[in-house]
């Protein structure tokens, strides 16, 4: 029997939302998030720390930390730091809209907005220029997709997303 397409996607934005936290109101949701943000960018300092490479909030910092994270990849060395893949590109997401809100302050701020398929659910995002991205990980496997980081994929996305913001 032919099922609708729609199913498949109510089905999808359901389990996305169910995967995302409860609160009571947007003011929760924002402190959440802002912890969030904070904890993923103090982890990323630490690790970064670790390895002598001074992150300073600038674009070019962007290339650095993709350079660390292939590094650690290739040394199979997140085990040792006790620190997932995953997370590791939760803190590159979070870093790189950080580095955009900071030197676009004008026209790109952080946003968290009620999730709209489920009550009490909120998502983070980013607003630059008139666009809006909500995201937790925006590299998710990135290693599956590059080999290295000669591409310098952070750089071009951040030059992208700041190319909106004018």
């Amino acid at each position: 029997m032919f099922e609708p397409q729609l199913d498949h996607y109510r089905d999808i934005t359901q389990e996305y939302g169910e995967q995302l936290p409860d609160f009571d109101n947007i003011y929760a949701a924002q402190t959440h998030y802002y912890e969030f943000r904070k904890d993923h960018l103090f982890l990323l300092e630490e690790i970064c720390n670790e390895f002598n490479i001074i992150i300073d909030y600038s674009p070019r910092s962007l290339t650095e930390i993709e350079r660390l994270y292939f590094d650690l990849f290739k040394n199979n060395k997140y085990f040792d730091l006790q620190i997932t893949i995953a997370e590791f590109e939760t803190c590159m997401s979070i870093y790189l809209c950080e580095v955009l809100v900071r030197e676009n302050a004008d026209c790109s701020e952080w946003l968290v907005q009620e999730y709209p398929f489920i009550d009490n659910k909120f998502v983070m995002g980013i607003r630059y220029g008139r666009y809006e991205q909500y995201f937790q990980n925006m590299f998710l496997d990135h290693y599956v997709s590059y080999k290295d980081e000669s591409e310098m994929i952070l750089s071009k996305r951040y030059e992208r997303m700041a190319r909106f913001c004018k």
